[in-house]
């Protein structure tokens, strides 16, 4: 009954989007709206702000300057104080929601017609229980790194940058050779690299026979080291450093990695003139032929006296059209990497992007698949899922052969859903919820 329903409720909600689009009624009072946003350069965020406010000369824009270290303690102490800003970055946006702090969106994302712009993976993705609270603020997509080098080592096809899962799997597996010490794939064998995390669905953990074949296929690559399995002993005897890893030593053909933990050493010649080695930037293959990303969200506070002046800073700001020019400007003019996607589909915001981008990423950008949002932000009680998952010892059991994914599926898909389900009961938003109010679904497991 509740897919029923989940099913008549997207359909409402396209269907009113594509029907009854009306502009969002803008003051003419003279306003201010305060900003706060997360791990953005304050120089840019001032210059967003101009620009919105060049739009709206009645209202002003008070940008918050906020230390990076201390945001989330900080947004939490204004919360307190009751002086949210009228916009704010969250790190997670359940967290915001649990506390009352977030505006629910769904009228606006029917009622402006730049929403329907927005990538229909995120939207996927970005609710919870069927609710929208916040708005994509800026996209980190995860990127694959070929080893060009390390290929025509082992004479292996170099992939088109529009690979499919397959041939990854198929590259992988023919530029391992453990007995030198260069593997297919490393350093990082955590399938979120790939998929959603337990592969969310944006409902549910769950936990399907797509993350089983991921799980047991890091695990297998993991045991015959196609994926990198130094041990410290190894790396010491090999490199001289058992703290090293082997994507630092060019030793390993194709990786998944994170443009905030270190990625940018491939795209601005560092790693190569480290290693001797050529790198090419490919999108992610997955085998949902999506691409994950680390993206950031921005919600509108609850207390705000003016939620459509709100709504709209928070669209100039983040994920609008007139927002991603000037940030593709913006990096560009400052010679700052970036590797940025538009979160709309517009086909001018697109064309900008790729005209602008560091030339190491314009295969990335030219075959960019659809960009799935990492879990963390919009899944109820991911936190405690991911206690339960790695301090509960579930990878080590996989990799020991103690167990296997498809048998410890049921027992997790179960336990998982259950901490999600205690998240509604839990949240004043949704404790008195019903069937046409909420979206998650016990049948679904």
């Amino acid at each position: 009954m509740k897919k029923l329903v989940s099913l008549v409720l997207a359909l409402l909600m396209v269907f009113g989007i594509a029907s009854s689009l009306a502009e969002i009624e803008m003051t003419t009072e003279e306003i201010t709206l305060t900003y706060a946003a997360k791990e953005e350069d304050y120089d840019l965020t001032c210059q967003l702000a101009d620009q919105f406010m060049q739009q709206y000369p009645n209202i002003t824009v008070e940008v918050l300057e906020m230390d990076e270290s201390t945001y989330d303690t900080s947004i939490g102490n204004l919360a307190a104080e009751q002086k949210l800003p009228d916009v704010f970055w969250m790190s997670n946006v359940c967290d915001a929601v649990a506390n009352g702090w977030a505006l629910q969106l769904d009228e606006f994302y029917a009622n402006d017609p730049d929403a329907a712009k927005i990538s229909p993976t995120i939207l996927k993705y970005a609710q919870i229980g069927g609710r929208r609270y916040s708005v994509p603020a800026k996209s980190r997509p995860i990127f694959a790194v070929i080893n060009k080098t390390l290929f025509e080592t082992y004479n292996v096809e170099i992939p088109s940058p529009d690979w499919t899962f397959e041939e990854f799997k198929a590259a992988a597996e023919a530029t391992a050779h453990p007995e030198n010490y260069h593997f297919g794939y490393g350093h990082n064998t955590t399938v979120e690299y790939f998929i959603p995390r337990f592969n969310w669905d944006g409902e549910s953990y769950t936990l399907d026979e797509t993350w089983i074949m991921m799980e047991e296929l890091m695990a297998d690559w993991t045991a015959r080291k196609v994926a990198e399995n130094m041990t410290p002993e190894e790396k010491l005897a090999v490199w001289g450093d058992e703290g090293t890893v082997a994507k630092d030593r060019g030793a390993c053909a194709t990786i998944m990695m994170s443009f905030e933990w270190g990625a940018e050493a491939f795209i601005d010649g560092s790693m190569e003139q480290q290693t001797g080695c050529e790198y090419l930037i490919y999108p992610v293959p997955s085998p949902l032929d999506i691409n994950p990303t680390d993206m950031m969200f921005a919600c509108i506070s609850r207390g705000t006296q003016y939620p459509n002046e709100a709504w709209m800073l928070a669209k100039w700001m983040t994920w609008g059209k007139e927002a991603t020019i000037l940030r593709n400007t913006w990096y560009n003019e400052n010679e700052i990497l970036t590797n940025a996607l538009p979160m709309i589909e517009d086909e001018a915001v697109w064309a900008d992007t790729k005209a602008k981008v560091h030339p190491a990423l314009q295969d990335f950008v030219e075959y960019a698949k659809p960009m799935s949002p990492s879990i963390d932000s919009h899944a109820p009680n991911c936190i405690w899922v991911n206690v339960n998952y790695y301090f509960g010892g579930v990878p080590g059991k996989f990799a020991s052969g103690e167990t296997t994914p498809a048998d410890m599926a049921p027992e997790l898909r179960a336990q998982y859903n259950g901490l999600r389900d205690d998240w509604f009961e839990q949240c004043s938003d949704f404790a008195t919820a019903t069937d046409l109010d909420i979206a998650t679904t016990s049948d679904a497991e």
